[in-house]
């Protein structure tokens, strides 16, 4: 009878086959894994926010109408819509510690944890919500040109910055697109930065290999597109 057992050799063989096979799979199932993570996180939150502003401009009307100048006083229009865990403001906390970089690594806040200056909200589910730009009266940003000219953007009320991370270190990158995105909101509701924009404009503003501050600014409408973030982890 002949013996049918593995040697030492087989199994050693086997295993090696094993190790190789998971060595190539288990990153990318990571990968996988943490990118949906991720994009469920960021599509919550917006649905949140959108709903919420919604909801306040049925109870307050036009946001055009609004007269809002001051940040502070703008969130107050949506907060009671929210799961408010804690406000910050011209205080300290109530976001993600660590530095916040743009998407190719470009400092864009050393340490918001710690800035006082600007309205900082923090959600039950530890999420946050920044706002470091002025509301526009009436619902028109003027850019000023580098002539010195002013462009008038009309249908622009304000924006914010959602912070889906929640990290207690201060060694932390946050990277923009993937830890935090920006928001638009108009007269007609929440929209991420670039929604009505072509899809090359989009991907120039959502790329690793790109450099600058505002390097990210439309990741949130890649997400809303092409729910993948191949612009991250690829």
């Amino acid at each position: 009878m002949k013996n049918s057992a593995f040697t030492l050799a087989e199994i050693l063989v086997t295993l090696g086959i094993i190790g190789i096979v998971a060595a190539l799979t288990i990153p990318n199932l990571t990968r996988k894994y943490t990118e949906r993570a991720i994009i469920t996180k960021y599509k919550k939150m917006y649905s949140t926010i959108s709903n919420a502003y919604n909801i306040a401009i049925v109870e307050h009307g036009d946001p055009a109408n609004w007269g809002i100048e001051d940040r502070a006083e703008f969130l107050n229009r949506i907060t009671p819509y929210l799961n408010i865990l804690e406000k910050c403001y011209n205080k300290k906390g109530c976001t993600s510690k660590g530095s916040f970089v743009s998407l190719s690594g470009e400092l864009i806040w050393q340490n918001l944890y710690d800035i006082t200056s600007m309205p900082k909200v923090r959600l039950n589910d530890g999420s946050s919500i920044i706002m470091s730009g002025l509301p526009n009266p009436n619902c028109i940003y003027n850019y000023t040109n580098p002539d010195g000219s002013i462009t008038p953007f009309k249908n622009f009320c304000a924006s914010i910055y959602i912070v889906i991370s929640d990290t207690k270190s201060a060694n932390y990158k946050n990277y923009y697109g993937k830890d935090f995105f920006k928001l638009q909101f108009t007269r007609q509701g929440v929209y991420p930065i670039g929604y009505d924009k072509k899809d090359s404009t989009i991907k120039a503003s959502c790329d690793k290999g790109n450099h600058g501050s505002g390097n990210g600014d439309t990741c949130g409408t890649w997400i809303q597109r092409y729910d993948n973030m191949d612009y991250y982890f690829k």
